[in-house]
């Protein structure tokens, strides 16, 4: 009888120790994607999960911001793979837009989309004159997953612009693209771009005239509105608002009670509708670079730190989370030296109680 009781305890003591042991089970990577870039600024990271599961990276990199010499760098790591292919240039230095008379004096931020035909959309910051206030949006496309690009084409017209978020769907031919304005007048606005077999068709501006925030963040639509997220000029706190699709107007720009250190976010909607936000956890300082998650899309708690370090600097995170519901976030890293990217998963944030049988 204390035999069996003796190999019940055991048995059970086993049983505990398998189930914390699999609860530990968590996913968290890094890797360098800026490691065979030579310059000594790298910036402006965009990620995205290609129709293959492969993963697209792009991000500008130069011997200073803004210089003469900043080209648009793109790297791919196939589905299963465990390290990053050969560096390429997409944007050389001193392209010109097909719609220019002048050619780029610097290159700026990067946004890589995939439309629901497969295209590749690569937006970017070009500067005609000075720096970023004399800059414009332009892009390339690609039709086999980034490996080739389209001559270079003119998206906004006007001085001062440059894009950060990844757009949105609004449908399937129709994407909402986040804009910030930085000549005469500072605001952020969002472009409603018609597309179709790669082509632009037509182009509507959204601007909010609040020059208190910038770089905003757009969420996938919900009942034809847009979940916005933006970056506080000068520090303080994280802004929110909505935009409706229906009246293409923005709403009332709401304070949420996570700190910003004047540097730009990223997040996305979970299936669930919680809302997962990459943002500095410091009001003055790009560190730590955290992630927080909400229930309503206004009441943030955080969840972890992705970097910690005294006296280093992280920021421009881009977001995406992976077919296999793990995510991908890439980031400056260290004061612009290189591009950083980090794979984790649910468990790792704590999202996800692994239950043992299932």
């Amino acid at each position: 009888m204390k035999a069996r009781l003796f190999t019940n305890i055991c048995a059970i003591f086993a049983l505990i120790l398998s189930a914390a042991s699999i609860a530990r089970a968590q996913i968290f990577t890094t890797s360098i994607v800026s490691a065979e870039a030579t310059m000594a600024v790298q910036h402006g990271s965009s990620i995205i999960e290609l129709d293959d599961g492969s993963l697209l990276v792009s991000w500008y990199a130069g011997s200073t911001e803004a210089a003469r010499d900043s080209r648009i760098l793109l790297r791919h790591l196939a589905l299963g793979g465990t390290s990053w292919e050969p560096t390429q240039i997409g944007v050389n230095p001193r392209e010109c837009a097909a719609e220019s008379w002048f050619s780029n004096k610097a290159l700026g931020n990067t946004v890589l989309f995939q439309d629901k035909e497969n295209v590749v959309w690569l937006f970017y910051a070009a500067v005609e004159f000075g720096g970023w206030s004399g800059a414009h949006v332009d892009y390339k496309i690609s039709r086999d997953h980034g490996r080739t690009w389209s001559e270079s084409h003119r998206l906004t017209n006007g001085l001062g612009d440059v894009p950060r978020g990844k757009p949105v769907e609004l449908s399937p031919h129709e994407i909402f693209l986040p804009l910030s304005h930085s000549v005469l007048r500072k605001y952020p606005s969002g472009a409603r771009l018609q597309i179709s077999d790669g082509k632009l068709q037509r182009v509507i501006y959204l601007p909010l005239p609040d020059s208190t925030v910038s770089h905003p963040v757009f969420l996938a639509p919900e009942r034809d509105r847009v979940l916005a997220y933006l970056r506080a000029r000068g520090s303080g706190k994280l802004k929110s608002g909505l935009v409706d699709v229906l009246k293409n107007q923005w709403g009332e720009i709401r304070t949420l009670d996570l700190p910003n250190s004047d540097s730009t976010i990223d997040g996305l909607r979970l299936d669930n509708g919680r809302v997962l936000l990459v943002y500095n956890h410091d009001g003055a300082r790009r560190n730590p670079l955290s992630i927080a998650i909400s229930d309503d899309g206004y009441s943030f708690r955080k969840l972890r730190d992705i970097e910690n370090e005294v006296g280093q600097d992280f920021s421009y995170p881009s977001l995406v989370r992976a077919r296999d519901g793990t995510f991908y976030l890439t980031y400056t890293w260290r004061y612009r030296s290189a591009i950083k990217c980090a794979h984790f998963d649910a468990n790792w944030l704590g999202l996800n109680p692994v239950i043992v049988g299932r």
